[in-house]
């Protein structure tokens, strides 16, 4: 199976026109030359016997025997037995015509023209000079324009070629790009069904931890190892298999099998799994990589290619999740959450105009004195089938189809309505909004922030963005410039999930913030991990020494609180006070709120 790209003519048809011109052709002159020759017209039944044979035949030694053959057949006629000069610009002038559909874009038809006219030269009497030469010349031309033509006809056909085999191809690692995937995909669908007797396997593989490389040597190494990885993939001895590079460090590999397709694509992930992971030999030093593999079969997916492109990646993520460098079969217990995977995506366009969307809040409690004085505005899908979504299950899909920017446009528009709400009700709440990486670089953010607080007419302190580091690194200059600007607005920015990205103290000098907020995978065991204490200790010293504000996420018991107390944490969110509540039970959180002392553990925090 090869990559298609879709063609203004089909080759088929310009074969068949050129046949039947060619047929012709040769029809027109072996006419001549049977009529007009007398004393050896039967030795000239040959020439339309070699002339079919060579055109037909795709051996291209016998072409050129039989080519010289009529070639010869027509030089000895033409000079044992010369006919009429008319006979050049009648019926020879078809001659090298023929000669161009046996081998088109070669010199064979100008030098076959110019022989038969070298031939007939001895025989022009001085009255037919003036014929003869106007019959050259109209000879000549024409095999030498139709030979030039053809010639730089296929010099265009074999750019194009060139061109359309480059926009197929990885420019890296010089297997198949995405493109191409996709177009095999097409023509897949076109001729997969349950009476094909064809079928197929889908394998997507991801290199483990393959950031990690980028980080610690650098990209060009990283481009190196994806330059070897997809050498050993291209080296594998299978047949009826087409390797693609989908995205940075994803590879597919698509196979087909007439008998058993399962056993087969089980037969090549393993030996895919075990040929990559062998050391990788990069700047004079060696390193392992391990890979995850994902199969389906495009049966389970009843024929849908769509279908199947999700059943593969639901897969690969099962392996990533069962600890990596394994394969995972897209099996039955799957298919319920590619259904649901699918419908999410389906429907997700929609949520907004049906009034499906919703904001929870989550209170942002003062340490010091236990009072809720913020929010955390949190979406979330209220489908009518499939209950309450999670924003984990559909942001990256909005993401991915750039859905997030409508979407995070109503967030930030709602949850500033909802703030100027309560802060009618004498209740100066300030809600912070995730900004998605997306909206923050391919959105203006700076007028959709500016249009919801003059139409909500809140005042801008009572509203917090917070960015992620993911966000930071991606264009860092980009960012500092929208902050400043956020900023001379009154709004509050603050950086989520500190910590956790590798470089974020590298910016955190020029970043204009205003809060710290320390991501949950170090409050989980602070109390318990003498090395997640210091590294929570150490955030918040960095925080109040630059003067920010630090809030802790995921709190979830006491003692947890009572560390990040006695290390000066200024305000937590998480389970222990609240989780996400609809507005109105958030509202009778705010009335209710009182001013309660911190209890003090009955084991001290560890540290």
């Amino acid at each position: 199976m090869k990559s298609t790209t879709t063609a203004n003519n089909n080759p088929d048809q310009k074969h068949f026109l050129v046949t039947i011109l060619f047929l012709i052709a040769v029809s027109a002159v072996s006419y001549t030359l049977l009529t007009e020759h007398q004393t050896f017209a039967r030795y000239y039944f040959i020439y339309p016997l070699c002339m079919l044979a060579a055109y037909f035949m795709s051996n291209i030694w016998f072409k050129r025997v039989l080519s010289v053959t009529t070639f010869g057949l027509l030089l000895a006629g033409s000079y044992l037995e010369p006919l009429n000069i008319s006979v050049l610009s009648q019926a020879f002038i078809l001659v090298p015509l023929c000669y161009i559909a046996i081998f088109p874009g070669s010199l064979w038809p100008i030098f076959v023209a110019l022989s038969i006219l070298g031939i007939y030269v001895p025989h022009v009497a001085g009255a037919q000079v003036p014929e003869f030469v106007e019959a050259s010349i109209e000879f000549s031309a024409i095999a030498i324009f139709a030979t030039g033509g053809t010639f730089y006809k296929q010099k265009l056909g074999k750019q194009v070629e060139r061109y359309r085999k480059d926009s197929l191809t990885d420019f890296l690692t010089q297997v198949s790009n995405r493109k191409a995937f996709k177009q095999d995909l097409e023509s897949i669908a076109k001729i997969a069904g349950e009476t094909s007797k064809t079928k197929f396997a889908l394998l997507l593989l991801d290199l483990d931890d393959f950031k990690q490389i980028n980080d610690s040597l650098g990209h060009q190494q990283g481009d190196l190892l994806l330059i070897q990885f997809a050498k050993r993939l291209s080296n594998l001895d299978f047949n009826r298999i087409n390797i693609y590079r989908l995205s940075g460090d994803e590879f597919a590999v698509l196979l087909q099998d007439k008998y058993d397709v399962n056993f087969y694509s089980q037969q090549v992930a393993t030996y895919i799994l075990e040929a990559c992971q062998s050391a990788y030999h990069l700047d004079k030093r060696s390193y392992t990589m391990t890979i995850s593999v994902g199969i389906a079969s495009l049966d389970d997916a009843l024929y849908d290619t769509d279908i199947w492109c999700r059943n593969v990646d639901i897969a690969l993520k099962r392996a990533k999740q069962a600890g990596k460098n394994s394969i995972q079969w897209f099996d039955e217990n799957l298919i319920g959450e590619t259904v649901r995977s699918y419908q999410i995506e389906r429907e997700l366009s929609d949520a907004i105009e049906k009034g499906q969307l919703a904001l929870y809040y989550q209170p942002k409690v003062d340490i010091k004195t236990n009072l809720v004085h913020g929010a955390e505005a949190l979406i979330r899908w209220k489908h009518p089938d499939l209950g309450i979504i999670p924003p984990d299950e559909f942001v990256g899909v909005a993401e991915r189809s750039q859905q997030i920017i409508p979407i995070g446009r109503w967030v930030i528009e709602t949850a500033c309505q909802q703030a100027k709400a309560w802060d009618q009700l004498g209740h100066p709440i300030c809600v912070a909004v995730n900004v998605s990486t997306v909206q923050f670089l391919y959105d203006d953010i700076f007028h959709v922030v500016t249009k919801a607080l003059r139409d909500s007419q809140l005042n801008p302190q009572l509203l917090q963005l917070e960015i992620t580091e993911t966000t930071l690194m991606q264009q860092p200059q980009r960012v500092v410039d929208a902050c400043h600007d956020l900023r001379t607005l009154g709004i509050r920015v603050a950086i989520d999930d500190f910590g956790v990205a590798y470089s974020s103290l590298n910016y955190l000098k020029q970043l204009p913030i205003d809060v710290l907020k320390i991501d949950k995978s170090f409050i989980d065991e602070c109390c318990s991990n003498h090395n997640d204490h210091m590294l929570v200790r150490t955030i918040i010293q960095l925080g109040h020494n630059m003067g920010k504000v630090v809030t802790a996420e995921g709190v979830v018991n006491d003692e947890q609180l009572y560390l990040l107390a006695t290390e000066g944490c200024d305000e937590y969110q998480g389970y222990l006070y609240s989780r996400p509540v609809p507005p109105y039970e958030f509202m009778a959180l705010l009335s209710s709120r009182k001013d309660v002392a911190i209890p003090r553990p009955q084991v001290a925090a560890h540290g």
